[in-house]
């Protein structure tokens, strides 16, 4: 016998262990408009291991969350079909019922598209990486600012790209403590996160670390963009009258962070918790991957209904998206890839200008340095490319409605994409070219000169002497 009921417009404060002990042959289970509904014991729902449906609802819009005990939900069978008006509810369940479903928990009310259940870092491997990516940038690009601090003599040409990798670290050690400011929530909250997302996202600390994912970001780029094209002039160019001097280059950077800190900043003092910037991102940063809903509607839920329309159960439903943030994709999807087009071409003109050199020239010497140039240019691009692409590629698709980023892939491009400049450019720009310089002058030192080896062109030389003196700074 199908046996129903219905506890419409109660008021329980608590619903206790055992509560429907005695209930087995209940499947429906509507819990409406529970306003003082405050607490649900462990076990709250034992005996109803035949319930097919199960509403919940407090029509609560603000206050505390409801407190649901572990195992609270552990009775219930994994098949259940729920309707809640808190996802966080869909949390517990999911933690509660062995084989449960994300996609039979449904909610009446609007909620961000990266909702997470548990702790920020979903698993161990997202916050290992989280804090071995955050200190290596943060103390790798620290060393590099205090060398380069104390080695910045030179020619004007060494000097520009000395301030130009220096500011670069700055950039860089600043995405180190965004990454470890958002590796310490998720320590502080733990497993309580789905409880405190909200608070966590109108606090402060992540409206600093929201300042500083695009101050970092953005800046690094520019940096590298301005190291490309200063490297292109330089090399291919080493005649040409437009160059940067350490006076304009400091212009140059300034105005670089400038813009840098506008970006970061102005962005975050005109928009509230509800905005795109922080309601659709637990990780303080608004990546262009995600989609918000522009015309909503109520519609019947797909469960089954034994009160007939009148009582029809609604759900939030999305009748059009549009894109997350306007100013994300600009960024992400207009400002970085135009910038890695031109370090691109860049190298690519630094390359073939050197191969050219080396050809008229022809020595053993100058294909061995062609191989440590086109390895260093490698690195350099790839990691560009691996750092800016994916959030491109995939910004492109999921703002188009090809592909749908969930809040896993997310927290994956944050913690491993996003850093990767950040953590390997003092490596590339300062500790790879001193460790290679110094093997070089090691092994010149360790052989003797030739007498008749073919005379170098002024270009060639203008290359390796340039080469040889930024590997040094």
């Amino acid at each position: 016998m199908k046996v129903l009921t219905s506890l419409p417009h109660n008021s329980l404060p608590v619903i206790p262990r055992g509560a429907f002990y005695g209930l087995q042959n209940l499947t429906y289970l509507v819990l409406t408009d529970e306003s003082a509904l405050e607490f649900i014991a462990e076990d709250a729902f034992k005996g109803l291991a035949n319930v097919k449906t199960l509403v919940l609802t407090r029509n609560v819009e603000f206050g505390d969350p409801l407190v649901v005990k572990n195992g609270a939900f552990s009775a219930l069978p994994h098949d259940v079909k729920t309707v809640v008006d808190d996802y966080r509810l869909c949390c517990n369940l999911l933690r509660d019922i062995p084989g449960f479903k994300i996609t039979n928990c449904q909610t009446t009310q609007s909620q961000p598209p990266l909702n997470l259940c548990g702790s920020l870092m979903q698993n161990y491997g997202l916050r290992i990486c989280m804090w071995v990516l955050g200190m290596s940038a943060l103390f790798g690009n620290f060393g590099i600012i205090v060398w380069r601090f104390w080695h910045a003599e030179g020619s004007d040409v060494m000097r520009v790209h000395s301030f130009m990798v220096h500011n670069l670290a700055v950039s860089d050690f600043l995405m180190g403590v965004y990454m470890l400011i958002i590796a310490a929530a998720d320590i502080h909250y733990g497993e309580r996160y789905s409880y405190k997302s909200k608070e966590w996202r109108s606090s402060v600390p992540c409206k600093a670390a929201g300042i500083l994912s695009v101050l970092s970001s953005e800046a690094s780029v520019f940096f590298v963009t301005l190291i490309s094209i200063e490297c292109f002039l330089n090399l291919v160019f080493p005649f040409s009258r437009f160059k940067l001097r350490p006076s304009s280059a400091r212009i140059v950077v300034l105005v670089a962070w400038a813009v840098a800190v506008c970006l970061g900043v102005v962005p975050t003092l005109v928009v509230d918790l509800d905005s795109d910037v922080y309601g659709l991102s637990d990780v303080c940063i608004g990546l262009p991957l995600t989609t918000k809903a522009y015309g909503v509607q109520l519609q019947p839920s797909d469960i089954d209904n034994p009160f007939g329309g009148a009582d029809t159960l609604k759900i939030i439903s999305s009748t059009s998206r549009k894109p997350a943030w306007i100013l994300s994709i600009v960024l992400f999807l207009g400002v970085n890839l135009c910038c890695f087009l031109v370090v691109l071409a860049c190298y690519v003109g630094i390359f073939v200008k050197v191969k050219l050199s080396a050809r008229r020239v022809g020595t053993a010497a100058h294909r061995e340095r062609d191989v440590r140039l086109a390895v260093k240019m490698a690195l350099i691009v790839g990691t560009d490319f691996a750092c800016w692409m994916p959030v491109i590629i995939l910004g492109i698709l999921s703002q188009t409605g090809v592909v749908e980023v969930g809040a896993e892939v997310y927290s994956w491009i944050v913690v491993l994409v996003l850093p990767i400049n950040s953590s390997l450019n003092p490596y590339l720009y300062t500790i790879y070219s001193a460790i290679t310089d110094r093997r070089q002058n090691a092994k010149k030192s360790s052989q003797k000169p030739l007498t008749n080896s073919k005379p170098k062109s002024k270009s060639i030389e203008t290359v390796n002497s340039y080469l040889s003196d930024k590997s040094s700074k």
